[in-house]
């Protein structure tokens, strides 16, 4: 097929991107629409850059891992998704492309890695089972994002990483605030210097008191044999608490509304945990499809991208909730890709942790905190319900990612 060079769109107007779901658990017919559409779409960002819109999970993957497709925020024309980005993210290693990112991204793997990722669920079992035990102990109702979701999370990357407990909350309060594309310019920058002034204080004082930690390896090890600087630890540890507590803590919340809103899919995984939970986990990650603005790229040369040319200096934007339900990519079961079907095999490409060399590197411990999370809390839990009306529940629709501020529960 030959390649289209004019300008293919769905209607005469460019869409505005950010396109939000509507709904949690519903594609946006206007993603939907552009899936199929042939070609590819454009579509306008708040700065009156006009990408062009992937949608396919064939054109998604392709650009995730093709190297003219860069992930450098600061190269001229790259498609911010706020005025903050440049000056929060900048420095962080996910940012760069090549060699530079190989060598950041290597320093931090070897810790999680699926072998080091299961010698930490016995940990994260022990944390899960704390965390239930006060949940309780409190009794119900009570918000499962703020005593479930977000303290197991936080716990887990805390301790892996070597930030002290006392500070996790604040750090939590301002990872909120950076990944709120809602909050002004300042705030978010704000929030981003308080991060990194807890990981230059941790990293200080783990140079003074070396532990086994993740930060404390990065200081000691790493800075020491000059692979790299003192402050590009700092910011590694900043990518680090935030990658590691925020996403995990939108699936587990978003994902438990999911099994209550589907009970059969709670008896399915409740009759054989061992057997559905890593289904179970494979299919929420596809399902819900939180990252909802990113990824992103920008191409350094013509690249020839689903029948249309990409070329040098223009933008990407991708959805990965519209690639993670392309019929193409996953083929139709008894269950629609529209369905929650916690039994669905087969569907470990999907994109919901990117692909190719940005992909995911806590990937492997989030799959374990899913696993045991919501095994645990039904074991524990089998009366779990909804406390709240359905019209009562808020989501973080200016987020990064997809997710629930608040899900009142009782049991």
């Amino acid at each position: 097929m030959r390649a289209r060079t004019d300008d293919h769109r769905l209607s005469e107007e460019h869409l505005a991107y950010p396109i939000v779901r509507d709904t949690p658990f519903e594609l946006s017919p206007i993603l939907a629409k552009a899936r199929e559409a042939e070609g590819l779409t454009r579509v306008q960002t708040w700065n009156g850059r006009e990408p062009w819109l992937l949608c396919k999970h064939a054109d998604v993957r392709q650009a995730l891992q093709d190297g003219r497709f860069s992930a450098d925020i600061q190269a001229e024309g790259y498609p911010h998704n706020s005025p903050a980005q440049l000056e929060t993210e900048g420095a962080l290693f996910i940012r760069m492309d090549g060699a530079e990112h190989a060598l950041r991204r290597r320093t931090i793997i070897s810790a999680l890695t699926p072998k080091q990722a299961e010698r930490h669920r016995p940990r994260v079992l022990e944390i899960v089972d704390e965390t239930l035990d006060e949940m309780v102990a409190h009794g119900g109702p009570v918000d499962l994002i703020e005593h479930f979701a977000l303290r197991i999370t936080t716990a887990v990357i805390c301790e892996i990483l070597g930030v002290e407990h006392q500070t996790a909350k604040r750090v939590v309060d301002a990872m909120e605030d950076i990944f709120d594309l809602a909050a002004t310019p300042e705030e978010r920058v704000r929030a981003n210097e308080f991060v990194l002034d807890v990981m230059r204080d941790t990293a200080q004082a783990k140079k003074e008191k070396p532990d086994e930690t993740l930060l404390s390896r990065l200081v000691n090890v790493t800075v020491v044999n000059g692979d790299l600087e003192f402050e590009e630890i700092v910011t590694i540890g900043r990518f680090v608490i935030g990658a590691g507590h925020e996403t995990t803590a939108n699936m587990l919340g978003l994902g438990t509304l999911a099994l209550l809103k589907n009970p059969d899919q709670i008896d399915i995984l409740m009759s054989d945990p061992e057997t559905f939970a890593p289904t179970t986990v494979e299919e929420m990650l596809r399902y819900l499809s939180i990252v909802q603005v990113e990824p992103s790229r920008i191409a350094t040369e013509d690249v020839e991208v689903g029948g249309q040319v990409v070329q040098a200096g223009e933008g990407v934007v991708m959805s990965l909730m519209a690639a993670n339900r392309d019929p193409r990519a996953f083929g139709t079961a008894e269950r629609s890709l529209d369905e929650l079907d916690v039994t669905r095999t087969g569907i470990t490409h999907h994109v919901a942790f990117g692909y190719g060399p940005h992909q995911c590197v806590g990937q492997n411990l989030a799959r374990v905190e899913m696993q045991v999370a919501w095994c645990r809390l039904f074991q524990r839990l089998p009366g779990l319900r909804l406390a709240m009306a359905e019209e009562d529940l808020e989501f973080k629709r200016t987020g990064l990612n997809y997710g629930l501020t608040k899900l009142l529960v009782d049991w």
